[in-house]
């Protein structure tokens, strides 16, 4: 049951190109929650199929056409969609949900708003449940480890309030693949005890979250950027350099054994990982 009194309203940024496949379980999970003062905002990079006509459909079949918001033009990457759709958000929380991924039920945005209602609160965070029919499916929780081991929270299931974004910036577009990790580690350079001010949410899964996306197929690009931004924010110290080459190292691996048709070995080792 939703605690809050005074009713927040959360803008949700899908950014979308080519999307049909997938958009709808997306959709779906949004237009079925059971709290409804959000906004759904489509950042689509002019799409040649019926990414956006699916989209407006669904919402006109669910009456909710009011809820949904599409900003249909060229952009120049990742970071310059979500930015767009920031820019448009008149919500006072921010989440993004990518065309591929959607939330787990229908109680999602009830339990990330009364998270909210401690005002000491700037963001909310959970668990993810990743989609891979390669490597293997899991659960996977926040590591909430420190910035220079890797990202402490799962990125696609946090929820800012939406006044961190006009304090500390939006995303840089420069990085092309690891921008949700240089916006945490700005984050973790000018917020006092940033992981105090966030609620996990414990249990199910805020979201599923399939395999595939651009960091994870651009793996070694996405690691030399997480250098570039530990170095930014003055985190490259020697465990920062230990976990970069271990990435590299693993990563090298992980091709090694893919092109060995060794799936399974990959398997363990994200089991092992994510088991507890």
């Amino acid at each position: 049951m939703l605690l809050t009194t005074n009713p927040m309203k959360i803008s949700i940024i899908t950014p979308t190109y080519n999307s049909e496949n997938t958009i709808l379980r997306n959709t779906q999970s949004i237009i079925g929650q059971t709290y409804k003062e959000f906004e759904h905002i489509i950042v689509d990079n002019l799409s040649k199929d019926n990414t956006v006509q699916l989209i407006k459909n669904d919402y006109n079949g669910a009456g909710l056409s009011d809820k949904l918001k599409i900003i249909s033009e060229k952009d120049a990457g990742i970071s310059d969609a979500f930015n767009k759709g920031i820019r448009a958000a008149t919500g006072d929380v921010i989440a993004i949900l990518n065309s591929d991924d959607y939330f787990y039920d229908k109680y999602v945005l009830e339990k990330i708003l009364n998270e909210f209602v401690d005002k000491n609160i700037l963001f909310v965070h959970g668990n993810i449940f990743f989609y891979d029919n390669v490597y293997g499916s899991n659960l996977r929780k926040p590591l909430l480890c420190p910035i220079t081991k890797a990202i402490p929270y799962n990125h696609p299931t946090m929820f800012f309030r939406k006044y961190i974004y006009e304090n500390y910036g939006i995303f840089d577009t420069s990085y092309k693949y690891a921008m949700d990790f240089e916006f945490v580690c700005r984050l973790e350079r000018h917020i006092l005890n940033l992981r105090e001010k966030g609620a996990y949410v414990e249990g199910n899964p805020l979201v599923v979250m399939n395999a595939g996306g651009t960091s994870w197929e651009n793996e070694i690009s996405s690691i030399h950027e997480v250098k570039r931004a530990l170095k930014k924010y003055d985190f490259w110290n020697w465990d920062a350099r230990k976990n970069y080459f271990f990435r590299l190292f693993r990563t090298w691996l992980k091709q090694i054994f893919n092109s060995l048709n060794f799936n399974a070995l990959v398997k363990f080792w994200r089991n092992e990982k994510w088991k507890g």
